[in-house]
């Protein structure tokens, strides 16, 4: 009897053993199922580390002698933001007003700080044309990082939506990369409204600084190459308002 009821023990032990390996397994199992389904979050690419540093560039001040001159600055290029995006008529109107008048005011301080520098007119036109010039190059490689952000999101954002229904993994990574997205579109956002600025002010700097509708022939060919500049940046403005409507139609 001693030894049958050995055996029933260890029969009884066996079998709570293997319930608890059973049960464990099934949680382990469980655990791994819920880890796969749990999404990865977006890694930064290389094209969106690039579209942030080229707009903090496109924000920098060009006049920045005192905190307040870049204050009035940071005004500028904030509210340059308005223009183009989602705006009523009346609400760019009452943004377009004080913008204005700030490109006067930092103009006036952007001019008199290069007539400082230089005591030619003709070399203080051509200090002007090399700052349009390094917004132009620096408009230039945001637009660049912005297609390259506009074609990653439109190719991933296609890819979960196609698998969305497949699994509840695609369907998080796709509010995810939707989340991602919005935040690279105010991202181009602000780059286009830095941009914008930048614009406003240079137009206000050249009607200070061209005061005769027949310059003299080195004026009129400095003149020539600011106006240049000027188209270039206003021509890749308008690219970049491009790419936002293309990412805001995809995410």
């Amino acid at each position: 009897m001693r030894n049958d009821g050995l055996t029933i023990c260890a029969d009884a032990r066996t079998r709570r053993v293997a319930v608890c390996l059973m049960v464990s397994l099934a949680l382990l199992a469980a655990a791994c199922a819920t880890d796969s389904e749990a999404p990865t979050p977006p890694v930064q690419t290389q094209a969106q580390r690039d579209l942030d540093a080229n707009s903090a560039a496109l924000g920098t001040p060009l006049v920045t002698e005192t905190q307040q001159e870049g204050t009035l600055l940071g005004g500028l290029l904030g509210g340059a933001v308005g223009f183009g995006f989602g705006s009523t008529r009346d609400d760019s109107v009452s943004i377009a007003l004080p913008v204005g008048m700030l490109a006067g005011s930092m103009a006036g301080r952007y001019v008199a700080a290069k007539q400082a520098e230089y005591s030619e007119e003709v070399a203080v036109i051509e200090a002007i044309t090399r700052d349009v010039k390094t917004k132009n190059d620096e408009t230039g490689r945001t637009i660049k990082a912005m297609e390259t952000v506009v074609a990653e999101h439109r190719a991933r954002l296609a890819q979960l939506r196609a698998a969305k229904d497949t699994s509840r993994k695609s369907a998080a990574q796709l509010e995810q990369q939707v989340a991602v997205a919005e935040q690279d579109l105010e991202t181009m956002k602000r780059a286009v409204g830095n941009a914008e600025g930048h614009l406003a002010l240079f137009g206000e700097a050249r009607g200070i600084v061209v005061t005769s509708k027949e310059p003299a022939a080195a004026e009129g060919t400095a003149v020539k190459s600011m106006d240049i500049e000027i188209e270039s940046l206003r021509n890749r403005i308008r690219s970049m308002q491009k790419l936002v409507g293309d990412l805001s139609s995809v995410s």
